[in-house]
């Protein structure tokens, strides 16, 4: 059994390469990389902290000691190719009805970076991407549990405030190959980086609820992360690109190290395969059509499975961001079966955001139970960029027939993030 599983990855590898080779003859006038990556990846997370508006007005000194360090960084960053960053998140949420706890908080920090040292800016660039946290609770219940355990509602209400502790949620190689159209990471990795990409999937800055972001909750393997894996994207032309992934469904962030061992002797992975469009290569998550589909190898929680995500999103003028997103699974342990989300984004001005989602998904019977009924979601954001260094995000998320919650047909979350990076 264990033979046939590696030759279906050889296989795959294959697959994904040949693509890649494919790519690298379309184009070869560019070193540029086109970045396939979701806005919570280290490399979108660095970009974003650096955008720089030199014309806020900040309110104490203290934030201009801040912009000053960023100048510095980037300067530093410029001549040996690498950059840390820091941050730290902090929410909290309240629902008017609950089968637990009305009440839940929780905080993380993160300690990210990169060290690109081998064949810097030029096409065969490579180098080291980490990202360490603390990820703790400040109530009884961190938020990731609390939106089944405390308000009785079959999903995640916040995807990334667990009770882990410390833990390597990242710490792998980068590659370009090529005129840089091929990327390749290999190590431990977060599928969320290269999964169904979209512009609003940062649970970080952008929507709560899981339902809105990766595979909008339908994705199988429990959403792996700190995982031993391999991913490669290629750009096969100008606009349409592709993107395969693999790693251990039964690795873990905390014990990252054992990854070795679960992957080699246990070998159950998670395996993502997406093709996607779009007409603005150097910016793909801003228009972007893509299909992915997935498959999961059984763990001691889930049966194995797989499924096919969907997604069109696509910016119209320059503040309307507009979205139609699903997924559909067989087993594998997803969240829902199916899930359909719909929305829009304005940005307002400079980086503030405001966010409106609805949703319709099916609980998956095999996580939660027989018998449920189909639940209704809208969550609205609006997204504050107080200063350069710090962004506060209120929210509010409606609940309809939270599937968990048999005295209860509807249910309000009120919630508050935010957010302070260095």
């Amino acid at each position: 059994m264990i033979s046939e599983k590696r030759g279906l990855l050889l296989f795959f590898v294959a697959v994904v390469l040949n693509f890649s080779v494919y790519g690298q003859d379309k184009k070869k006038d560019t070193i540029k990389v086109r970045d396939l990556s979701s806005p919570s990846s280290v490399s979108q997370q660095i970009n974003e902290d650096a955008t720089f508006d030199a014309t806020s007005k900040e309110m104490v000194n203290i934030w201009h000691g801040l912009d000053s360090l960023d100048q510095l960084k980037n300067r530093f960053y410029k001549k040996t190719g690498f950059i840390i960053n820091a941050d730290y998140n902090s929410q909290i949420m309240g629902a008017t009805k609950a089968i637990g706890d009305n009440v839940s908080a929780s905080g993380v920090f993160r300690i990210y970076g990169k060290y690109n040292f081998v064949g810097r800016g030029t096409p065969h660039e490579g180098g080291l991407v980490f990202k360490v946290e603390n990820r703790h609770k400040y109530t009884d219940l961190a938020l990731r549990d609390w939106g089944p355990a405390g308000v009785g509602y079959a999903g995640l209400v916040q995807s990334v405030y667990n009770n882990d502790g410390w833990r390597v949620t990242n710490l792998y190689w980068r590659q370009t190959f090529g005129t840089a159209n091929i990327v390749a990471y290999a190590g431990f990795l977060d599928m969320t980086d290269w999964t169904d990409i979209f512009v609003l999937a940062s649970p970080w800055s952008s929507f709560n609820n899981l339902s809105f972001a990766t595979g909008s909750s339908t994705v199988g393997g429990l959403y792996p992360d700190g995982s031993l894996g391999l991913m490669v994207s290629a750009w096969l032309t100008d606009n349409f690109y592709v993107i395969g992934g693999l790693i251990d469904v039964n690795g873990s962030a905390i014990e990252f190290y054992k990854g070795f061992e679960t992957f080699f002797t246990e070998f159950g992975t998670l395996k993502t395969f997406e093709v996607g469009f779009t007409p603005n290569s150097e910016m793909p998550i801003l228009k972007n059509v893509h299909v992915t589909l997935w498959q999961a190898d059984a763990t001691v929680n889930a049966p194995n499975g797989w499924g096919l995500i969907g997604s069109i999103s696509w910016e119209l003028g320059h503040n309307l961001f507009t979205f139609l997103r699903g997924g559909w699974a067989k087993e594998g342990g997803s969240i829902f079966t199916a899930s359909v989300s719909t929305g829009i984004a304005y940005n307002i001005t400079g980086s503030n955001v405001f966010g409106l989602g609805i949703n319709w998904n099916q609980p998956n019977e095999n996580m939660f139970g027989t018998g449920l009924k189909d639940q209704y979601i809208s969550e609205i954001f609006y997204k504050l960029q107080v200063t350069n260094h710090f962004e506060f995000t209120p929210n509010i998320q409606f609940i309809i027939n939270p599937a968990l919650n048999t005295n209860a047909n509807f249910t309000t979350i009120f919630g508050a993030r935010a957010r302070i990076n260095i």
